[in-house]
């Protein structure tokens, strides 16, 4: 296949993915640099691209491992890349089947995200001093997350507006601007109302029209780094391994612990699949061998005699 011909599919594909599979700009940008990658390795060893099969991909694969050390996830991102690959050229009626469909996606390893304990979060949340503005700014921004199970970019991203006491709720616009209701502890809710009426005024700095929530010192919108650097500084002083984002995770976890059922996790952290949720009741062994420690016959060893 000549370089022009490669161009020349590329750019079909490229169409192809925002036009027809409707799917952002950065999965077009990532699918088309490794079907270009894979168009090259199939050239480089002389494989007719129209009559590769699923072991020409395995092989691929393999190469791929081997000269760039990619990990289950990046392969199986490699894999949806070309499976999409080939649906464009089914779709242009230059092949009959897909072969990548005949290649299985590897598994990839658990990588459970690190979470915190509820007595490290009521030690962390209780050290922000009252008598700072913008301690008690940084308090009611980590107490809404950590109550809600919000990501940092989108609790910085709230408004005023977003905010309905009477409810207890929050409209949190998530990822591919999906908009959520978010419903908030009274704790959560209590710090709100306070921040409004008390500390957010006093910040408010000339910018008597700014919108955002969260203000930083200047009156304008908090940033997500400057949310970060304020969280690692409070962490650090209490010596908690732990970023913003372990207030999610240890938010997911609490609730799955204290029995919420995992769709309901699921819409307040705004996963798009159950599957991505799912990840929070690996971490829940230890509650559920507490039970069994508790009321198995099994660890009675009075029962086991």
């Amino acid at each position: 296949m000549t370089t022009d011909e490669q161009k020349t599919l590329l750019k079909g594909f490229s169409d192809f993915i925002i036009f027809e599979r409707r799917l952002s700009d950065k999965t077009r940008e990532v699918y088309s640099s490794e079907a270009s990658r894979f168009l090259s390795y199939l050239d480089s060893n002389g494989i007719d691209l129209y009559a590769s099969s699923a072991d020409d991909i395995e092989h691929y694969l393999i190469a791929r491992r081997r000269s760039d050390g990619v990990e289950e996830r990046t392969e199986g991102r490699i894999l949806s890349s070309l499976r999409s690959f080939y649906l464009f050229l089914i779709s242009h009626s230059a092949l009959s089947d897909n072969p990548a469909s005949l290649v299985e996606k590897p598994k990839e390893n658990i990588h459970l995200p690190r979470i915190i304990s509820e007595s490290d979060v009521d030690r962390l949340l209780s050290s922000f001093p009252s008598d700072d503005p913008l301690a008690v700014r940084d308090y009611t921004l980590f107490e809404l997350i950590y109550s809600s199970g919000m990501r940092i970019s989108e609790a910085v991203a709230l408004d005023v507006s977003s905010f309905h006491p009477d409810e207890g709720t929050i409209a949190v616009i998530g990822k591919r601007d999906k908009e959520r209701l978010v419903f908030i502890g009274d704790i959560a809710k209590e710090a709100l109302v306070y921040y409004l009426s008390a500390i957010r005024p006093g910040l408010l700095s000339g910018h008597q029209n700014e919108k955002a929530l969260f203000l930083n010192r200047r009156g304008g919108r908090l940033t997500r780094q400057a949310a970060h650097k304020r969280f690692h500084e409070a962490a650090g002083r209490l010596g908690l391994d732990a970023t913003i984002h372990t207030l999610r995770h240890s938010f997911a976890t609490h609730m799955l612990e204290h029995g919420a059922d995992i769709r309901s996790v699921q819409e307040m952290l705004g996963h798009s699949d159950v599957r991505t949720t799912q990840i929070y009741t690996h971490m829940n062994t230890g509650s559920i061998l507490a039970f069994f420690d508790r009321f198995s016959p099994l660890s009675d060893p009075d029962w086991q005699q």
